[in-house]
């Protein structure tokens, strides 16, 4: 599990000591270790970082560098809790960009919890709480077509969704836009 804050889930002053904490307290081989903290940096695009001391980087690398720390350990399913909330949009996307690639290359399973539209939109499967309760569950266009029960969670559409609604509501006949290019597509070709 990934956090919100990377820096409440690093143990040492050495990016390699930090990755190598978790197997070795399972007891797992020194050259296995090293093996699997190649991969992890290398998975995460962070190599060049491994002996480097962690206070020195950016938010989204510090969350990559989380994001390897839990790899290491080799899930089955990586959870992701708000770990992007404290991010600038960069580290965002350098996470988001890192947990898909996971999911679609490693075929690892991730569960991502946000209140980044953006960032559901990119899910194949949603899930929508209200109250600690699950009240609805789609892929993405499945669940923002409900434009009801996404403002009754006190959540936000994402923008293009949000455009792509007001002009349905204006009488234009798009389909729901979930990117913006999405959206563009649908004014430019007017389908």
């Amino acid at each position: 599990m990934v956090f919100q804050n990377p820096d409440n889930q690093m143990v040492a002053s050495i990016i390699e000591d930090d990755l190598a904490f978790g197997p070795e307290n399972l007891g797992v081989k020194r050259e296995d270790i090293k093996e699997r903290i190649e991969w992890a940096l290398k998975t995460v695009n962070m190599e060049e970082y491994r002996e480097r001391t962690p206070n020195r980087l950016s938010g989204g690398q510090k969350q990559r560098i989380a994001i390897a720390a839990i790899l290491v350990m080799k899930p089955e399913v990586l959870i992701l809790d708000e770990s992007t909330a404290m991010l600038d949009p960069k580290g965002r996307d350098e996470v988001m960009d890192t947990v898909l690639k996971l999911n679609r290359e490693e075929g690892m399973t991730v569960i991502l919890i946000t209140h980044y539209m953006e960032e559901a939109i990119r899910a194949d499967k949603v899930a929508v709480m209200n109250e600690g309760r699950i009240v609805l569950v789609g892929t993405p266009k499945e669940v923002f077509e409900k434009v009801d029960v996404i403002h009754e969670a006190k959540l936000e559409l994402p923008v293009a969704t949000k455009v792509s609604v007001e002009l349905r509501n204006l009488g234009y006949d798009i389909p729901l836009a979930l990117t913006e290019e999405d959206l563009v597509d649908s004014l430019v070709s007017g389908k």
